[in-house]
């Protein structure tokens, strides 16, 4: 899908944009009619392009003739936006010039840059890609920032975190490199499977959301499912001599409300509960309000709420009924309140909960 014709885009806006370093760097012909209409809708439009093709083609060390005066449009754009900045380094003199007055001005953010990695740099046994032309985008701001794919899905990469991708994806499954913590929201394409190689961990969906936090400095990587269902591996299992794909593959599935994670040295995924179970769909004000209402009713609306198993033995809690309102509690908080008013417990298992009680007179 292209942008918006009528758009006012910055040159940050532009660098962002899969759709128009397609038309620069590959010589994309579908682009060529809306870049073309872009730059006649406003005078000042063909500047902006003409400044983002020189930092661009600068990149892939192809010289291009840059003005001193678009270089201070350049640092004005830079600095009047008001959002999350982005810096680029560049090989051009001119625009070495540029950046060095952006650093000197304090500002941070998103680094884009292309890069060809070389045989044996690093492989995706180590959660990072193996040869070839990759884009990749370094969060060093303090805030969250949202980059959109050219197929649509979107990754909201948190600081101090990087994402590496092929340029373009291969023709049958898209790949993404992540160090650091990012969410995925992923365009659904059953014949081409998104995949998340991180440090340990290897996510495999079709169209979903998700959260990856796989910081190489924490002794946790865990991944978190929002709405789907997504497939998850070690690395280990993947680069054993199974191929993807393979019925025998070892690995967890996971829903809305779940996560798997592995710490330290351990070899082996823990499927549990996320520890904020969100809603799976948006129920009525009064789905929480219950008046002397059956157990395994209430535990039956907690479970299509939430999407998230609850086992119990009918028989026993044939006689207990609940009073209250749990509109305001989390989900966790309504199943401790239910088990104080029931005399009851509960713990989870593989990513369910099972409810114990001795039943209600």
């Amino acid at each position: 899908m292209m942008p918006k014709e009528q758009a006012d885009y910055t040159i940050q806006d532009l660098l962002q944009q899969e759709q128009f370093r397609e038309w620069v760097l590959n010589n994309d012909s579908e682009g060529d009619a809306f870049w073309t209409n872009w730059m006649v809708a406003k005078p000042e439009n063909a500047r902006k392009v003409h400044v983002t093709k020189a930092i661009l083609l600068n990149l892939q060390e192809t010289p291009v003739a840059i003005s001193d005066e678009e270089i201070d449009d350049f640092v004005a754009d830079t600095v009047d936006e008001n959002r999350p900045k982005m810096i680029f380094f560049w090989r051009s003199p001119a625009l070495r010039i540029a950046a060095s007055i952006l650093l000197v001005l304090g500002i941070g953010g998103v680094l884009y840059r292309q890069i060809v990695l070389k045989p044996g740099q690093s492989t995706v046994a180590n959660g990072q890609p193996a040869i070839g032309k990759y884009i990749e985008n370094i969060n060093d701001t303090d805030k969250p920032v949202r980059i959109q794919l050219s197929e649509n899905s979107v990754i909201t990469l948190y600081p101090n975190s990087t994402i590496k991708y092929p340029n373009p994806f291969e023709t049958t499954k898209r790949i993404v490199f992540l160090r650091g913590k990012a969410f995925f929201e992923i365009s659904h394409n059953p014949k081409k499977p998104f995949w998340v190689h991180s440090s340990q961990l290897s996510t495999q969906v079709l169209g979903t959301s998700f959260l990856v936090n796989a910081y190489e400095n924490q002794s946790v990587s865990s991944v978190e499912v929002r709405s789907g269902k997504v497939s998850v591996y070690l690395h280990k299992d993947l680069n054993s001599g199974k191929q993807v794909g393979n019925p025998n593959l070892a690995g967890v599935v996971l829903t809305p409300n779940q996560q798997a994670t592995i710490a330290g040295t351990d070899e082996r995924l823990v499927k549990s509960i996320v520890p904020e179970p969100e809603l799976v769909a948006a129920p009525a004000k009064e789905t929480f309000i219950f008046e002397d209402t059956p157990l395994k009713d209430v535990l039956g609306v907690l479970s299509a709420a939430y999407g998230i198993s609850i086992n119990y033995d009918e028989k026993t809690l044939q006689n207990c009924h609940l009073t209250a309102n749990m509109t305001e509690e989390s989900l966790f908080e309504k199943l401790n309140l239910i088990c104080r008013i029931t005399d009851s417990t509960y713990e989870i298992v593989d990513a369910q909960v099972v409810m114990h009680s001795n039943g209600c007179n």
